[in-house]
């Protein structure tokens, strides 16, 4: 019995042991297949040569014992060709959703920030900013106007909603470019047009060769991209012009806290912020420049006593309303101009007009305020002056009181006297520059400030040449100037430089011949500018002689020829700018002078090579040479053409072509803008550059110059729209151009491009494009040579 139990009791147990079992290995298997998910899409992975478990788990961002439980694996190898669950697509979403849901859509303030310097005041902070002193305050929590060195201020929040793009839409907006093949292109030539790869255009358009046919429609670029690029380049452009900025102003800043600084250091700063308004008209930065060059003549007015300077800060201040009206400069230069119609000019009438109009266009504007601040302080004064006048005192007492007290004001005629004063001063004579020919001189001499002259000729006689001396006063003469310089083999045989007096210095000039002469007077910096005109050797072959055996007639016909101005022998070609003088600079810093040197070289070897001509560059160096200086080489070296190349530039960086000048007076807006920004340099004044063109134009060939212009532009743009159809012809134009005038021959200024724009100024760095350029300057000069050769046979035929 007991036998029956214990086996009973085995039978139950046992039978509950395979029921318990049974059930948690259906749970197992449940939750397996549960853990399998059939709405989860999974990642896979085919396994390649070399791969470990380990690496593709590093791959995917996952751990081996995950690939492992997702495979079932129970090693850790794995053949090739296996395929993996390497991932949950459903996971990753949600991480991603997670991502997106920390990086929400939200507001970002950004605040711009001001360090509190030496001598700020919150008026002067609020308007370098252009914000009121009130929202200054509002923004610091500032309960008075008090600020102090080091604190720092905010001045303005901005609110940034950043909006992503989901890439259904960035799809949506890309714009493709397209070009069609013509004959001769290749993928290569193609690609180096647009400025992209091969591999580029061949994935656009699911090229599988190399090979593309004539009229094939092809992909090169997306619209969406370059417009990104140029974005870019445009912030990077603001930044520069930002740091030019700042750095002018730091100048600025520091020649006023230096009383040293002399005028011709306040001159070139005026002409740097001039260079910046001129390169950037429409930027946020112009009227801050316009306003700094009127405040730098003032400022000359007042401490150099140059009445010529309060004439020009006044028209700086007018250029800036006129033109600027919008920006609070504008404000600034109206509260100057009636402070310089009250207080300098005293001109009741204008200061009248000048307040009213004023007020009418700026009701809120801070210097109306201050207007009136002065306005009543100078009555207060007056008043207590009549008081001081009505009270009954002997006249002793009132003598000594009045011989105590300081002047409140200096009298119309005294201030006028003590001008007159101190413009006797006498200047500084710093250089005396020759450069010398067979027939023709430049003499340059260059003064420290303002000055007058005063020339005579002394005819030559059988014993003595003839002499041209020149007085110039209220001058004394540097000592680092040389009292003699001797020249040989040329029109000017040697040059003395003595104190003649106190105030004058003579400048004597003795000459081999001389025919004519011409003088001229140039402005900031100061120089006079002596032209000598000799007789040209050239003559004594007129007259016709008979040839001597095996020598050619055609000696006699090319001196002919040259004496109408019909051969082209000799060529000087000019780079523009060097040295010191970067000229234009490109988005992405690329130079002018960098540029007009490479050009020139390469066109002096292409004419040498092509036309058999000499050829003569103004500077094969990086090196600056003054803009009065460079015609002068021209004439000195008995030049048949000028040629001065440039590249140009415009304040919008769509702006392109190609434009060739002549010289001549103009009113031609753009012209006179492209002069100006060419004439830099020499800080000429376009209106009195104006005036000396008309006066010595006549010893200039304008017609030739105008034919030669129109061939080159003809040529330069015929070519470069073979390899480039964009190339736009802005055509032939004059302006008053410092670096042609006294030229004697032929003379012409080539702007290349406009380094401003990114598509030119990557063609400039181009080697094909530049070849191409060189090829068109050429062609045009030997086009123009052409039809002088016609000319010479016409003239033989007719002699």
């Amino acid at each position: 019995m007991k036998n029956i139990l214990k086996i009973l009791f085995l039978i139950l147990f046992l039978g509950y042991f395979f029921v318990f079992n049974s059930s948690i290995l259906l749970a197992k298997t449940k939750s397996s297949n549960l853990s399998k998910n059939p709405s989860q899409e999974y990642i896979y992975h085919t396994v390649r040569r070399g791969e470990t478990l380990e690496s593709i788990a590093k791959r995917y961002g996952v751990s081996v014992s995950e690939i492992r439980r997702w495979n079932k694996l129970r090693r850790g190898k794995v053949k090739v060709g296996q395929r993996l669950i390497v991932g949950v697509k459903e996971a990753k979403e949600e991480e991603k959703a997670k991502k997106e849901a920390i990086k929400k859509e939200e507001a970002k303030e950004e605040a711009i920030y001001h360090i509190v310097k030496r001598g700020e005041t919150l008026d002067k902070i609020a308007k370098k900013y252009g914000i009121s002193v009130k929202e200054l305050k509002e923004l610091n929590n500032l309960k008075s106007n008090k600020v102090y060195v080091g604190q720092k201020l905010i001045i303005k929040k901005e609110e940034k909603i950043e909006v992503k793009k989901t890439k259904t839409e960035k799809i949506s907006e890309k714009e493709y470019i397209y070009h069609t093949v013509r004959r001769g292109e290749t993928l290569e030539s193609i690609a180096k047009r647009y400025g992209v790869s091969v591999s580029e255009i061949r994935r656009w358009n699911k090229l599988r060769r190399g090979k593309v046919k004539v009229g094939q429609r092809l992909i090169v670029g997306v619209k969406e991209a370059k417009e990104e690029e140029k974005a870019k380049k445009e912030a990077i452009a603001v930044s520069d012009i930002e740091k030019a900025f700042s750095e002018l102003e730091r100048k600025y800043e520091s020649f006023l806290s230096n009383p040293q600084t002399t005028r011709t250091d306040w001159l070139k700063l005026l002409s740097e912020y001039r260079r910046l308004y001129l390169l950037y008209p429409s930027s946020y930065v112009a009227p801050k420049a316009i306003l700094k060059t009127a405040n730098i003549y003032f400022h000359l007015y007042k401490n150099f006593s140059d009445s010529e300077s309060l004439n020009k800060a006044i028209e700086r201040y007018r250029f800036l309303i006129r033109n600027h009206p919008r920006s609070s400069e504008a404000e600034e230069a109206y509260y100057r101009l009636i402070q310089i119609y009250r207080e300098e000019v005293k001109d009741k009438e204008k200061e009248k007009s000048l307040t009213e109009e004023f007020k009418a266009k700026y009701l809120k504007s801070v210097y109306i305020s201050k207007l009136e601040e002065r306005v009543e302080a100078k009555e207060k004064e007056s008043k207590k002056i009549e008081k001081k006048l009505k009270t009954k005192k002997p006249q002793k007492e009132l003598v000594k009181k009045i011989a105590r007290e300081p002047p409140k004001e200096i009298p119309k005629e005294t201030a006028k006297e003590k001008i007159a004063l101190l413009t006797v001063t006498p200047k500084k004579v710093l250089e005396v520059h020759p450069i010398t020919g067979e027939d023709y001189s430049r003499v340059i001499i260059n003064v420290s400030d303002n000055f007058e002259y005063q020339a005579n000729i002394l005819k030559g006689d059988k014993e003595r040449p003839p002499r041209i001396y020149v007085d110039i006063y209220p001058a004394i003469l540097d000592s680092k100037v040389s009292k003699e310089i001797d020249i040989k083999d040329a029109l000017l045989t040697g040059i003395r430089v003595a104190q003649f007096d106190e105030k004058t210095v003579r400048v004597v000039l003795d000459l081999n011949s001389l025919t004519s002469y011409k003088i001229f007077k140039l402005r900031e910096p100061y120089q006079l500018v002596l032209d000598l005109i000799g007789k040209e050797k050239i003559q004594k072959s007129y007259a016709k002689e008979v040839p001597k055996k095996g020598e050619p007639k055609k000696e006699e016909y090319i001196n002919l020829a040259r004496q109408f101005g019909l051969g082209i022998k000799r060529i000087v070609v000019d780079p523009g700018h060097g040295g010191e003088d970067p000229g234009a600079v490109g988005p992405s810093g690329l130079k002018e002078k960098e540029v007009t040197l490479t050009l020139a070289k390469m066109l002096a070897q292409k004419l040498r090579n092509q036309l058999g001509i000499e050829v003569i560059l103004t500077r094969e160096e990086d090196k600056f040479i003054p803009l009065i200086q460079r015609p002068a080489i021209a004439n000195s070296k008995k030049a048949d053409l000028f040629i001065s190349i440039h590249t140009n530039a415009s304040p919008d960086s769509k702006g392109r072509g190609i434009e060739t000048y002549y010289l001549n007076f103009t009113t031609d807006p753009e012209a006179m803008r492209v002069a100006a920004l060419e004439n830099a340099a020499s800080d000429k004044s376009l209106s009195d550059l104006q005036d000396l063109i008309k006066a010595i134009l006549v010893n200039t060939k304008l017609s030739e110059s105008r034919m030669l212009a129109e061939k080159v532009q003809k040529e330069l743009v015929k070519t470069l729209s073979r390899y480039y159809p964009d190339t736009i012809d802005r055509g032939v134009k004059s302006a008053p151009f410092l670096v042609l005038v006294g030229t004697r021959m032929p003379a012409i200024l080539v702007e290349v491009g406009f380094i401003s724009n990114p598509v030119e100024e990557k063609r400039l760095k181009d080697q094909q494009y530049l070849e191409m350029v060189v090829e068109g300057i050429a062609k045009g000069i030997e086009i123009y040579m052409q039809s002088l050769k016609f000319s010479q046979t016409y003239y033989e035929k007719k002699s």
